[in-house]
Parts: C-alpha cells; sequence; structure tokens
C-alpha cells in the first residue's frame, strides 16, 4: 500500500470557510493562524472541560498546510503544551507550513504500556468511565488531519509506523473513525527531553503508511455533494411515511415536498398526499387520544398541503389543533397546551396557529399566536437572547435544540404571517433578536453545540441544521441582513454536509430530550451516531430551503 510523503499531501481541507472571521486580525498579526489557542473538544467525568491547544490554521483550506495532531502522553503534555505558548513556537510551525492540534492523552492511550483499548470507543457517545476517549476519537474524525502522531514516553527516541494491534493509533488506521474513514496514524516513543518541534521533525524523513477508505476522501465527496444531492440521499430515508401524526416524520414529508419543488418531480406530491390520506379520509385520527406539542406542530404538513391543494379538509385538521388552544366556550387560553414550559412549544405551537389564521382568515388564530409566543418568551427567553430549555434547571440552561426551537418555529411562523398583521413586526423583532444571540455562538467549523454557550459540550447536529434553516430562510425572504448571515451560512453548511453520510447517516443527534434538572444532564444527553428520524427531517429542511435560497438567486455558498 502505498505511503504519504512528507510534508504530508493535502487530501482535503476540514472546516473551510473557519478562518473567515480571523482575516482581519491575521493582516495585523501574521502568525495568528498559526499559534495555538486553547480549545475545549469535550466535557470530562468529572464535569469539566476537556482542553487542547490548536493553531487556527488547524481549519485552513490551503493545499500547502499540513495538518498534524499530536496526542501526547500526559507525561510530556504539560511541556508540550509550555512550548506551544512560547515565543518562536508559532513561527516554526509557519516556516513548516504546518498546523497542530495538541492534546493530552485521555484515558491512558498514550502510555508507555498502552496497547489495547478497554471499551469500543465509538458506543453509545458520550457516556462511561471513557467518555473523553468517545469525544477525541469522534472529533479526530471529523477533522480527518494528515496524520495522528501518539507521543509516548521512553527513554530513545523512536518511530513506530506500524502501531501494535488493539491501539489507538492502530484503531485510527483500521476503523471508520465515526462511520467517516480510517486516518493515518503512527507512534513516537519520546524521551522527555525532546522538543515538540522536534518529534514532528522526526518524521521528515519517513513515509507515512497510507490507509484504506480515507475519512479525508470521504469527507472531500461528502462536501462536494449540492444541497439538492444531499437532500435525495436523506430523501432515500426519511420522508416516506407517516405512522401516526408527528412533527418529525411531517417535517420531513415537508422536506420532500420542497425536493419534488427542486427537481420538478410530478409525483412528489400525490405521494405524499397518498401518505396523509388516512388522516384527511378520517380513518385514522390525527390528534390521537392525548394530542402534545409534537402533534400539533405534525399537522403543519396538513397545512402545507391544504396551501398546495386547496383541499379543505386538510384545513380542517390544521383548524381541530389550533383549536386546542381555546376554551370549550372558545376564550384564549395562556397558551398552546402540553407546552411543559419549554422552549420546544415555540416551535411545536406557534406556527400551527398562524396557519389556520391564514388558512381560515380567522383572527383569533393570529391572536392566540402572538400570546403563545408572548407565553414562552416571558418564560424561558434569558437576558442574552438566548432560551433557557426550561424553568426546572436552575442554571437556565440553554439547550442547543431548544435553541433550535425557537428559532425554526418562528421562520416557519413569519412564512405564514400576512405582510400587514400587527403581530408582525412583534414576531420578526423577536426573530432577528434570538438569531443574533445565536450567531454569536457559532464555532469555527460551522456548528452549534449542544449546550449553545459551553463550546466545550459535543457540536450538535440538530440545532445546527434548524438555526441554519431559519437563517437561510430569513435570507431568501428578506428578514436578515445578508452581509452578517450569508458568512454564518457558509460556514454552517460544510460541517452540516460531513456529519451526512451516502446512507443517510448522521453523526451527534442529541437523542429525544425532555426538560432536565441540570447542566450536566444536557451535557451527558446520548449524542446518536446512525440513522434518526428527527435529525433527518431537520437535515431534509435545511438542504431543500438552501437549495430554494440558490435557485433563487439570492446568494451562493461560495
Amino acid at each position: 500500500m502505498p505511503g504519504i510523503s512528507w510534508p504530508l499531501a493535502r487530501l482535503v481541507t476540514v472546516g473551510w470557510l473557519g478562518l473567515v472571521c480571523l482575516a482581519p486580525a491575521m493582516s495585523e498579526d501574521p502568525l495568528m493562524a498559526w499559534r495555538p489557542v486553547t480549545k475545549a473538544y469535550g466535557v470530562a467525568a468529572d464535569g469539566k472541560p476537556l482542553t487542547s491547544v490548536q493553531s487556527p490554521a488547524f481549519l485552513d483550506p490551503s493545499p500547502n498546510i499540513s495538518r498534524v495532531l499530536v496526542i501526547a502522553s500526559p507525561s510530556l503534555a504539560p511541556s508540550y503544551v509550555d512550548q506551544a505558548d512560547a515565543d518562536g513556537f508559532a513561527a516554526g510551525l509557519r516556516h513548516r507550513e504546518l498546523a497542530i492540534w495538541l492534546v493530552a492523552a485521555p484515558d491512558g492511550i498514550a502510555d508507555a504500556t498502552a496497547d489495547a483499548l478497554q471499551q469500543p470507543i465509538d458506543a453509545k457517545a458520550y457516556a462511561g468511565k471513557r467518555v473523553a476517549t468517545q469525544y477525541l476519537w469522534r472529533s479526530i474524525g471529523l477533522a480527518a488531519p494528515d496524520v495522528v502522531v501518539v507521543v509516548k514516553p521512553g527513554s530513545e527516541n523512536r518511530l513506530v509506523l506500524q502501531p501494535s494491534a488493539g491501539s489507538f493509533a492502530d484503531a485510527l488506521r483500521r476503523s471508520s473513525v465515526a462511520g467517516i474513514g480510517s486516518i493515518a496514524a503512527v507512534e513516537f516513543i519520546a524521551n522527555p527531553k525532546i522538543s515538540l518541534l522536534d518529534v514532528i521533525d522526526q518524521l521528515g524523513d519517513q513515509t507515512i503508511p497510507a490507509v484504506e477508505k480515507s475519512a479525508q476522501v470521504e469527507l472531500l465527496h461528502r462536501r462536494e455533494r449540492s444541497a439538492i444531492d444531499v437532500a435525495t440521499v436523506l430523501s432515500k430515508r426519511y420522508g416516506n411515511a407517516l405512522d401516526s401524526v408527528n412533527y418529525q416524520q411531517a417535517l420531513a414529508l415537508i422536506g420532500r415536498l420542497q425536493l419534488g419543488d427542486l427537481t420538478g418531480e410530478a409525483t412528489a406530491l400525490a405521494a405524499v398526499q397518498q401518505i396523509a390520506e388516512p388522516y384527511a379520509a378520517g380513518a385514522k385520527s390525527a390528534l390521537g387520544d392525548k394530542p402534545n406539542g409534537g402533534v400539533f406542530a405534525g399537522h403543519l404538513l396538513f397545512a402545507e398541503l391544504a396551501n398546495r391543494t386547496q383541499d379543505p379538509r386538510y384545513v380542517a385538521l390544521v383548524r381541530a389543533a389550533a383549536e386546542h388552544a381555546f376554551t370549550p366556550d372558545g376564550q384564549m387560553r395562556d397558551a398552546m397546551p402540553t407546552h411543559s414550559e419549554m422552549s420546544d412549544a415555540v416551535f411545536m405551537g406557534t406556527p400551527i396557529l398562524v396557519a389556520a389564521g391564514n388558512l381560515t382568515g380567522e383572527q383569533r388564530y393570529f391572536d392566540m399566536a402572538i400570546r403563545h409566543l408572548r407565553f414562552m418568551l416571558e418564560l424561558n427567553l434569558r437576558d442574552d437572547g438566548l432560551h433557557q430549555h426550561s424553568p426546572l434547571d436552575p442554571a437556565g440552561t440553554a439547550w442547543g435544540r431548544g435553541n433550535g426551537f425557537p428559532a425554526l418555529g418562528l421562520a416557519l411562523s413569519l412564512s405564514w404571517f400576512p405582510e400587514n398583521s400587527p403581530y408582525r413586526d412583534e414576531m420578526l423583532a423577536a426573530f432577528r433578536a434570538h438569531l443574533a444571540a445565536m450567531e454569536k455562538h457559532q464555532d469555527t467549523s460551522g456548528m452549534w453545540h449542544q449546550v449553545v454557550d459551553r463550546p466545550e459540550s459535543y457540536p450538535e447536529f440538530t440545532v445546527t441544521c434548524m438555526t441554519t434553516m431559519a437563517i437561510a430562510r430569513g435570507l431568501r425572504m428578506g428578514w436578515l441582513d445578508p452581509e452578517i448571515y450569508v458568512p454564518v451560512v457558509q460556514r454552517a453548511w460544510p460541517a452540516i454536509q460531513s456529519r451526512i453520510g451516502s446512507d443517510a447517516q448522521l453523526i451527534d443527534v442529541c437523542t429525544g430530550t425532555g426538560k432536565q434538572k441540570s447542566l450536566r444532564d444536557y451535557f451527558d444527553r446520548t449524542a446518536i451516531r446512525g440513522h434518526d428520524t428527527r435529525g433527518g427531517a431537520m437535515a431534509m429542511l435545511v438542504a431543500t430551503e438552501i437549495a430554494l435560497a440558490q435557485r433563487d438567486g439570492k446568494w451562493k455558498l461560495d
């Protein structure tokens, strides 16, 4: 198998556009791109951030830069961190055209005697005694560095090009890391006296063994796909059923309708109508025995079909859901029922009420929509513009999807609101204020996190899709400033593409989450890697929304 010569041949860049926000500062400080800065990559078992240092240029798309991840034994890492912070280190990296990511090896994976891993490292994430290794493993797959060097302590300096079977480096070479592909990896046995740059330079005369099914090649393929290509991949798995009326399957079906608009597929509308027919005909109950917010939001599919077909049966279904906001004698409730005090309810209740007003022409539904929105904002909107998930958590945690829901909910509501509504300006102001708060927390890779303002929490797929969809809709409809928000979408879209496999498997979708009691509870929610109906629906919406904006000539991703 051929190897990779040094300097490393770049196959793909991960995190392109990640340096856009740094460009002005870099012109003033030419070493800023190389100077390592502190970066959290996860949450340790004790709740503390897992920190590392990384050159901003590690995200640089230039083919002239090599990217090396150094995983150093804890006995060596403190010295390496000090060296990375010293004067002259950044200049040394720049001279070598090399960006580093330096991590203190967790869970003993770089101990002198470390060989076999103790458990599957991409199992149920992120939990268990070796949670730090899980965070690192998935981060490596999504970063796809040119090479990983696991540095172990020893008396003599020695490069190991073929790591022992079962070691962390061997696992990187032989596994599909995070379901993406394999990573070139070696080990280096280091005397404590050797410097970090000398460790890297020791690779200079060597040929790094290449890997099959490279993660870099796979990420390149994923990022070359158009938004329509991505939506088409997703449509093979999602948007083909409505087992009960629920928002997850309903949104995927709306995404399928939008994909049909883009591709000109004449049968898309008829296919979705056939799926919805048992509910329209009354053969199956749309609301069920105990309807909740997810059921109400699922009725947005019927609103979409009513708008496209003018079939009064769909309007009746939308009205039936919206009527739950009123008492039996027709009085408005304080809010849409079953909100459970969660910020999710901005999405679960507001859009269906606005859609009911639009389809029926009855003002009372618009009145109730703004009443519900005000109730939820009063309950959960924080002073910094983010939403706490619920009052149950005294820390006021800004859960990721708990902010994706308001962003998506207001985008959909505004899409149904008449231009002349007396409430439209109020809702538009809430939409803009929330997205302005969210924009501040997008990370340099383009993602938002499981806890929005805690970057040590994992980059979460659904909040990124939902927020990006809301911004893309806002740009397409002229609600947002393109100068501010087009770059936000440009950063987010490659990150989303990277997390969608050719088989529609997804990376890091937070599992279903009710209101939690603490920040740690949100940190510990399972991050799904695989097929997921909720994540697939949100991905369908954002992919088709971006494609619609491109079709309409509103802006370009490049």
